[in-house]
């Protein structure tokens, strides 16, 4: 898939900056359009114009797209924003085979009410899958099994979306998602942590806290109010320890609390935090922020294999970046990366597009295919972890701030994290102290 972009006119990049996935399967079109021509050729046809690919024609292929977009607990307009974006760049390019690639959309309001609905609706607009963030309820999920649509939920919420036989999450998600900062805080060896976490979701920071004391880290957990205005308290309780883990929070309370840490004095050996520190929020208090590393469920958006991302966006997305950042909704790259070119692949060998059919190619694929974008992905293996058999990428992105940017840090791929969840010791030489 190439995105258009804005050129400067009259100038020839020497490079056009595609992954070497995208790159040959481009080579592979062109050969296999070279051969096309050359039999024309062979059979008289040496004056007929070559074809040039046009607007995907025939019937849509549907994918459904929902996440809480105005919601009192969360709102997240950019995860919609990006699936559409990709679309946009897929029919621009050519389609599926030829045929365009419908996105409709759902506002699930983070509400296992509202969330079966969407469901319903995914189900009344014959999608062939739902994507998306939810809250899965077992109503939710129920829906979607009862049709065989299947859910490739790019940050999956709840345990029962990696038990659930139609759901294929293409991340570890947010449950397990702490665990990379247990693993970072153990690459940076830490020894003692202040954990902060919002009060809400202090249910996610308990196994966050169990977890580093398996690790031989000294960690107290200090929690906070949604709706808290001074972040002065909070920081008080966060002296003496030698690293910052900033857990479950929100953007804002990041941003409070960048510039509150400088102004009480308190330093660490180290900041940790989730992929809600954006460069955006780190140049503001760049003294606070500098050397933090950050966890993510996938890799840094500077890398070569995002081109394709952030061209999209730049070109097709239409929301407040400054506001609800796209980088944030990477993992729907990722999930729509997979489920299209699981497509793709059925429509090259002539097979019907069908919930039931991709639920069913989703089943046996054994190498996931995300364009480079997301980690290892085998969907027809269970899981080591208990109560997770369907945890098919238990791998972490790793970024860190450096001259108030976040950019890549250590080697900018994919590392397992499954010790870390199991509440094993590391061998992986990568997560050694130091």
């Amino acid at each position: 898939m190439t995105i258009p972009t804005r050129a400067i006119p009259g100038s020839a990049p020497a490079h056009d900056g595609r992954t070497p996935l995208v790159r040959w399967r481009a080579a592979r079109f062109a050969a296999t359009a070279l051969v096309a021509a050359l039999a024309l050729a062979a059979c008289g046809a040496s004056n007929t114009p070559a074809a040039t690919p046009g607007a995907p024609t025939g019937e849509p292929i549907v994918v459904m797209a929902t996440a809480p977009v105005d919601a009192q607990l969360v709102s997240l307009p950019q995860y919609i924003d990006v699936v559409q974006a990709y679309a946009k760049a897929v029919n621009a390019a050519g389609g599926i085979g030829g045929r365009p690639l419908q996105i409709t959309t759902c506002d699930n309001q983070a509400s296992p009410t509202q969330t079966a609905a969407c469901a319903r609706q995914a189900v009344q607009d014959k999608a062939v899958a739902a994507v998306g963030w939810a809250i899965e309820s077992p109503a939710f999920l129920q829906v979607l099994s009862d049709a065989k649509t299947p859910w490739v939920a790019g940050v999956a919420q709840t345990p029962d979306a990696f038990t659930n036989a139609n759901s294929f999450p293409v991340t570890v998600g947010s449950i397990q998602q702490g665990m990379g900062q247990v693993a970072a805080a153990v690459k940076e060896g830490c020894r003692s942590a202040a954990l902060v976490a919002n009060e809400a979701l202090v249910a996610r920071a308990k196994p966050q806290q169990d977890a580093l004391a398996k690790q031989g880290i000294a960690t107290t957990l200090v929690t906070y109010p949604s709706n808290i205005s001074d972040v002065g308290p909070v920081v008080a309780q966060l002296k003496g320890a030698d690293c910052l883990i900033i857990g479950a929070t929100s953007d804002t309370f990041v941003a409070q609390l960048g510039a509150a840490l400088p102004q009480a004095g308190v330093t660490f050996k180290r900041i940790i935090s989730n992929a809600n520190l954006t460069t955006e929020l780190a140049s503001q208090n760049p003294q606070t922020w500098e050397g933090t590393v950050i966890t993510g469920l996938v890799t840094n958006v500077a890398g070569p294999q995002w081109k394709e991302f952030r061209d999209a966006v730049e070109v097709y997305s239409t929301v407040d970046k400054r506001k609800h950042s796209p980088t944030t909704a990477q993992p729907m790259w990722v999930a729509m990366s997979v489920l299209t070119n699981t497509v793709r692949g059925m429509v090259a060998q002539g097979q019907n597009v069908t919930g039931a059919s991709v639920q069913q190619a989703l089943t046996a694929t054994a190498t996931a295919d995300s364009d480079e974008t997301g980690p290892p992905l085998n969907l027809t293996t269970q899981s080591r972890v208990p109560g997770f058999p369907r945890l098919f990428a238990p791998y972490m992105g790793f970024s860190s701030v450096r001259n108030g940017a976040v950019q890549p840090a250590y080697d900018g791929t994919y590392h397992d994290i499954l010790p870390f969840i199991l509440g094993e010791k590391s061998t992986d030489p990568f997560f050694a102290a130091g």
